[in-house]
């Protein structure tokens, strides 16, 4: 026994798979990083992560937070871009799970919650190369279209949106969805510990119950295209070039958000006494760190 414990002891444990390269780049270079905010779901994410970001998007969370840890959610990250001129938006999200079983669990409450959602509009048709996923276009009044393309392989589900009032984006939204199908693994490495482990009578229990969890699914699917219009606003080339998030809480550098409260930018016009430096709406105290560009 004790020559078992060290030899499991010096067995060597995988590392968890960086989920921030499972993300397809966006479509082109004209497409730019929208920051973090609470109403984001930009980077690493949890479950209570996912709720919060659910009601600050303006829905009732519901269940979701329990089904995902029934379903046995490791872990997720998310990132967004916003199209310089047209203002649509592209969002992409990857969720982990223990198993491919909780991942199909997942996957089909995000497709009914876009299937029966009001705003449904139509099917996207998948390609035969995007196996186990499906499209959907929603339209609300007033906020656009939303083109929803999400799949699952192994112990992951992916979601792609891309978010417009008048382009129709369903295809590029599709041929991001295929280049993420394409490069995912079979499965993934999960943190050691992560995800709760249940067993088959909780898990049928929560079959028995689906149709309540569904339908709260339902009403925080409904949260996304109302807020779509809202999170489009975010960037905005101000008079100087400066480019600011809609909060003034960030800067784009060209390559990165920057904090302005932590970060002056090279070209913005400061006070005569270097105080204060101009974001393009407001004067704004100059914080002790030295100038970035």
């Amino acid at each position: 026994m004790a020559a078992l414990a060290m030899l499991l002891a010096g067995s060597p444990v995988a590392a968890a798979t960086d989920l921030t390269t499972l993300l397809a780049n966006p479509p082109g270079t004209d497409w730019v990083d929208v920051g973090p905010a609470a109403d984001r779901l930009v980077g690493t994410f949890s479950s209570h992560d996912y709720a919060l970001f659910l009601k600050a998007a303006g829905s009732s969370p519901g269940s979701i937070e329990t089904e995902l840890n029934l379903d046995g959610f490791t872990r997720g990250y998310g990132l967004e871009w916003e199209q310089r001129g047209t203002q649509d938006l592209l969002v992409e999200r990857v969720f982990e799970f223990k198993d491919s079983r909780g991942a199909g669990f997942w996957y089909g409450t995000l497709k009914s919650g876009s299937e029966r959602a009001k705003q449904y509009t139509r099917a996207i048709p998948i390609p035969a190369s995007l196996p186990n996923s499906f499209g959907a276009v929603l339209y609300a009044p007033g906020n656009g279209y939303q083109y929803r393309v999400e799949f699952v392989k192994g112990n992951l589900v992916f979601v792609v949106h891309m978010d417009s009032d008048v382009n129709d984006l369903s295809r590029p939204a599709v041929t991001q969805a295929a280049a993420m199908f394409e490069a995912a693994p079979a499965r993934t490495d999960v943190p050691p510990g992560a995800g709760q482990a249940v067993n088959d009578l909780v898990r049928n229990v929560e079959i028995a119950a689906g149709a309540l969890i569904v339908f709260l699914a339902f009403v925080a699917a409904g949260a996304v295209l109302l807020v779509t219009r809202r999170r489009r606003q975010t960037v905005g080339v101000l008079p100087g070039g400066l480019t600011m998030s809609a909060d003034g809480a960030y800067w784009w550098d060209g390559a990165q958000w920057r904090e302005a409260s932590m970060e002056v930018p090279s070209t913005a016009q400061r006070s005569p006494d270097g105080a204060y430096w101009w974001d393009g709406r407001a004067w704004r105290p100059s914080p002790s760190t030295r100038p970035s560009g």
